[in-house]
């Protein structure tokens, strides 16, 4: 019995440790210095160091174009990135995405209180009568109840459709009533696709090219499989702190999700757009409507139509945003009142997301004559492996601790109370251990966990790790209690 508390308490505390973790240049009225720009190169330098990110490049935009941007280190093929190295954006497609749909809102085409059953018939979820009544305007501010699971999501079959994730979600239920919880969910965006094609009849990367990325002139933008493989380099993801590159696999029904992407100079031009300037895809009047943030996240913080909206801390200036990754890239764009931030890297990890998000904040504060904000802990990261890795030991010195009573000179029975006592115990420790890393890990970080691998190969060893070795220990520990219990 010794033994079993010493353990419950290693494994809950580490168990809960991995769970619960799962000055600048004077400006003119511009910011337009040599010596602020200086000082926000410097600034992406040393962060991007910091993250262990290989590559990025960023851009200061106003309504007349690219006020300055910057290019650092490498891509993943070994080549230097530059402004027209193209890069995966992950969910910073959702804002145009949602660019798309408003244009289309705008034309007569869509209607954003209209039913997702209008444009799709067939779509309904277990909750059908729930489901009946998600809106358009409920898929774009993450209010349709849809779960954030990633299970419809960055999949890679070559014909893959976004209409496909219709009948699955036959399968799904809602997690709250349409229109009143906001819940992040990229499948809301996959359905805005399918939406999209069943309107226009054509392909949805086709319709976005000819009205939002063509008349942006967004050249480098990436909409299709063979596109990425043609023309984007290699991404990185973390492996025991190292950034491995990987060929990012491509979900080709997740353009308006995520899998759309393209250069700095493109992102560049959508930000100008939603700033007031160059070609006006979408009018005043449904930008307004798109960051004015009706859903609120948290304290000072919503979600409008495809994007957040926050303030800069300790100011009540607006900051209209919206971060996203694919496995092994970066992107974050950011709309000030005057002038917009983006941002690119070809490296990801969950765990190094909260660094990738200080490095956008950062120039965000650089561009309005602030101090940005201090990098976040080196050492969560660390941490979280090294914690895990110590589960892994604890169980495999459990196993091997199991096979000597289970092969040795049998000792001294227990009470039979005291034996199933110890038997549930075991049963009760080691059954939380698999639940928690194979269920409450997974729906905390919003990841299948048969996906974990391709976001933090790291993570899923460890993950897989233990589960296999908490699955071993529990059957030894059962042979183990009900052989004493048959004595």
């Amino acid at each position: 019995m010794t033994i079993l508390v010493r353990c419950v308490a290693w494994l809950a505390a580490v168990a809960l440790l991995i769970i619960t973790t799962a000055g600048p240049a004077a400006a003119d009225e511009h910011g337009n210095t040599p010596r602020l720009y200086d000082t926000m190169d410097t600034f992406v330098r040393d962060r991007m160091s910091n993250a262990g990110s290989p590559g990025a490049a960023y851009a200061i935009v106003d309504r007349d174009g690219i006020r300055h941007s910057g290019t650092f280190g490498s891509d993943g093929d070994g080549g230097a990135v530059s402004s027209e190295t193209p890069f995966l954006w992950g969910s910073v497609a959702k804002p145009v995405t949602a660019t798309l749909v408003m244009a289309m809102v705008s034309a007569g085409e869509l209607r954003l209180d209209a039913p997702l059953t209008t444009y799709l018939p067939s779509f309904r979820t277990r909750d059908v009568e729930r489901s009946a009544m998600i809106t358009v305007r409920q898929l774009l501010d993450h209010t349709s109840g849809l779960p954030t699971s990633t299970r419809h999501t960055d999949r890679t079959a070559p014909h893959r459709r976004p209409a496909d994730v219709v009948p699955e979600l036959e399968r799904e239920s809602l997690v709250g009533a349409p229109g009143v919880t906001y819940r992040y969910s990229s499948t809301n965006y996959l359905l805005l696709a399918a939406v999209v094609e069943a309107v226009t009849g054509r392909p949805f990367p086709e319709v976005l090219r000819d009205r939002v990325l063509g008349p942006l002139d967004m050249r480098d933008a990436v909409t299709t499989a063979e596109q990425a493989r043609a023309t984007v380099p290699h991404g990185h993801r973390y492996v025991f702190g190292r950034p491995v590159p990987m060929a990012t696999p491509f979900d080709p029904a997740g353009v308006g999700y995520g899998y759309l992407g393209g250069s700095v100079a493109d992102l560049a031009a959508f930000a100008r757009m939603n700033l007031g300037g160059g070609v006006e895809v979408v009018g005043p009047a449904q930008r307004a409507a798109m960051v004015a943030g009706d859903v609120p996240t948290g304290p000072d913080r919503s979600y409008g139509l495809g994007w957040r909206r926050w303030a800069i801390p300790g100011t009540d200036t607006p900051m209209v945003w919206h971060g996203g990754a694919v496995p092994g890239f970066w992107a974050q764009i950011i709309l000030l009142p005057e002038h917009a931030v983006v941002l690119l890297a070809n490296s990801y990890g969950p765990l190094h997301e909260p660094k990738l998000l200080n490095i956008g904040f950062g120039l965000a504060e650089l561009s309005l004559g602030r101090q940005p904000p201090e990098s976040p802990s080196t050492y969560t990261y660390p941490v979280v492996l090294g914690a895990m890795l110590a589960m892994v030991v604890i169980l495999l010195g459990l196993i091997v601790h199991g096979v000597r009573l289970l092969i040795g000179r049998r000792p001294a029975t227990p009470s039979r109370v005291r034996t199933g006592a110890v038997l549930a115990g075991w049963v009760l420790v080691l059954g939380g251990v698999l639940y928690g890393f194979g269920r409450i890990l997974p729906t905390r970080s919003g990841v299948e966990l048969y996906q974990l691998g391709l976001w933090a190969p790291d993570v899923a060893a460890l993950v897989f790790a233990t589960l296999i070795a908490a699955g071993v220990l529990l059957v030894l520990r059962v042979v183990i209690g009900l052989r004493a219990l048959r004595r």
